[in-house]
C-alpha cells in the first residue's frame, strides 16, 4: 500500500515525498491532478478562520479569499512541473479559468473534478489531498464519500423527514443541512450517474450545499458531458453538468495508459479466483472448507432499511459467507443491501458467475454496485466464474450511450486489485 506523509503542508510535497520512497515514479497525469488539489488546498488555507468555517458549525458562507502573488503551493508545483513542459501551459490556462470562476461566485471556493480512466490515481491523488488537508485544518473539516453510499444517505434522510414531519414540505434543505455535520469539504469518489431518482436531485441538492459555502472534489470515470448519457429525462439533468463545470476546474486524465492497481500488486488470482471446470469448482470447495476450519455454518438474516437480506451459508464469529450470485445479482438488491453485507463479513465466497451480454444490464448494474461496495468495505472476495473477469461482460468503450461499460471496466481493475497480493495482504486482519 502507498504510504503518505500526512504531515506535509501541500499536496504536492506528499506525492513527492512518495516518489522519494521509491513507491511510484513522478506520473505528469498525476501531477495536473496534484496541481490543481494544491490551489483547491491553498484557497481552503487562505480563508479566514479556516478551521472554523468549513468545520460546518457556522452556517454562513466562507469569505471570499484572493491572492494577487503565487501561493507555496504554486510555487513549489510549478518547479515539478518543469519535469514536464507540456503540462506547464496547461497548468497556467487552467489557473486563470480557475480565478475568474472565484471572482464570480463568492459564495464558495471552486472545486475540481477529475476524470480518467479506472487505475490512473484519481482516487489516490484525492486520497492525498483529503489526508493533507486534514493535517492542516482538522480531520472534522473534510469528509469523504463513496457517491454510491452518499446518495443512498441523501434518499434515506429525504425518506426519514418525510416520515417524520408529514405535510412539512420539501425536505431537501433539511437534507442539506444535515450533510456538513462532518465538514463542509466534502470528496466524492467515483463520481456516476445512472439512477434518474439521484439525476432529478442532484442540481438542487449541490445548489443547496454550494449556497452553504461546501467545496467538492470528485472523481469519475466519465467527463461532466458524458455523465447520464442516455438516461431517462436527462434534459432535466443537463443543467447539473453546467454547475458541475463552472463550479469545478475538470482536470482530464484519460491520457495516462497506466494501471496502478495492476502495477502495485502481483497477480495472485489462482489463489481466490477460480473457473468452472478443470478442477475450478473443487478448488473453490477448498478453499471454502479450509477458511471455515471448525466454524459451524448457518443461515442467517441481514436487516437493512427496513428490507431482509437473507444469507445462505455463513460462519458469523469468522466473518465469511458464500453466496450464489444469482441470489445477489438477479433479485431486487441495491447498494444498501450489498453494503450491509461488505460490513457484516470480511471475505465473500461467490459462485455461479455467468458471462453476461447487454441483454443482462440489469444484472450488470447489481454486479457493478456489488462489487463497488465490497472493495469500499475493503472485502476478501473468492470466486467461481465461467470466465475470466474482463470476459464476464464484454466492454465497448466506443459506444458513448453505455455507462454500463465504462462502469464495467472499473469493475474488471476492481477484481483484478481484489485478487493481487498486496489487497490480500492488506486486508488480512479480517
Amino acid at each position: 500500500m502507498l504510504r503518505r506523509n500526512l504531515s506535509s503542508p501541500t499536496v504536492l510535497q506528499s506525492y513527492t515525498k512518495i516518489i522519494e520512497e521509491g513507491n511510484t515514479g513522478a506520473d505528469e497525469h498525476q501531477l495536473k491532478a496534484v496541481a490543481a488539489l494544491d490551489t483547491l488546498l491553498t484557497n481552503i488555507v487562505s480563508t479566514p478562520n479556516a478551521s472554523s468555517v468549513f468545520a460546518g458549525v457556522d452556517q454562513a458562507s466562507p469569505s471570499s479569499v484572493q491572492s494577487s502573488q503565487p501561493s507555496p503551493a504554486q510555487s513549489a508545483a510549478s518547479s515539478l512541473f518543469s519535469l514536464f513542459s507540456s503540462s506547464s501551459s496547461s497548468s497556467s490556462s487552467s489557473s486563470s479559468s480557475i480565478t475568474s470562476v472565484f471572482n464570480s461566485s463568492p459564495s464558495s471556493l471552486p472545486g475540481v473534478y477529475i476524470h480518467g480512466g479506472v487505475g490512473c490515481g484519481k482516487t489516490f491523488c484525492m486520497n492525498l489531498f483529503q489526508a493533507t488537508l486534514s493535517s492542516v485544518l482538522g480531520p472534522d473539516t473534510v469528509q469523504k464519500k463513496h457517491f454510491h453510499e452518499f446518495m443512498l444517505s441523501v434518499h434515506q434522510k429525504m425518506h426519514d423527514f418525510k416520515k417524520k414531519n408529514p405535510g412539512a414540505g420539501d425536505p431537501l434543505p433539511h437534507v442539506i443541512n444535515s450533510l456538513m455535520k462532518d465538514g463542509k469539504i466534502i470528496c466524492f469518489d467515483e463520481f456516476q450517474v445512472t439512477d434518474v431518482a439521484d439525476a432529478l436531485i442532484l442540481r438542487r441538492l449541490f445548489t443547496g450545499l454550494y449556497d452553504q459555502g461546501c467545496v467538492f472534489v470528485f472523481t469519475s470515470n466519465r467527463k461532466p458531458d458524458d455523465l447520464y448519457l442516455g438516461g431517462l429525462q436527462r434534459d432535466l439533468f443537463v443543467p447539473f453538468i453546467d454547475v458541475l463545470k463552472t463550479r469545478n476546474e475538470i482536470v482530464d486524465m484519460w491520457e495516462s495508459d497506466v494501471d496502478y492497481r495492476l502495477v502495485f500488486g502481483q497477480y495472485m488470482a489462482e489463489g481466490v479466483y477460480f473457473l468452472n471446470g478443470e478442477g475450478g469448482d473443487e478448488r473453490f470447495e477448498k478453499v471454502w472448507e479450509g477458511v471455515v476450519g471448525g466454524g459451524k455454518v448457518d443461515s442467517m438474516t441481514l436487516r437493512t432499511q427496513g428490507r431482509d437480506v437473507f444469507v445462505l451459508e455463513s460462519v458469523e464469529e469468522k466473518g465469511i459467507a458464500r453466496f450464489n450470485f444469482w441470489d445477489l445479482c438477479g433479485k431486487s438488491k441495491g447498494a444498501a443491501d450489498f453494503l450491509t453485507i461488505g460490513q457484516s463479513f470480511k471475505t465473500i465466497f461467490l459462485f455461479d458467475v455467468p458471462v453476461l451480454e447487454m441483454k443482462d444490464v440489469n444484472v450488470v448494474r447489481r454486479f457493478i454496485t456489488l462489487i463497488d461496495a465490497l472493495y469500499e468495505c475493503e472485502c476478501k472476495i473468492v470466486v467461481l466464474a465461467e470466465t475470466r473477469p474482463e470476459g464476464i461482460f464484454k466492454v465497448d468503450l466506443e459506444d458513448a450511450n453505455c455507462d454500463e461499460a465504462f462502469a464495467f471496466d472499473r469493475t474488471r481493475s476492481r477484481l483484478d486489485e481484489m485478487m493481487s497480493e498486496e489487497w490480500l495482504k492488506r486486508t488480512e486482519g479480517g
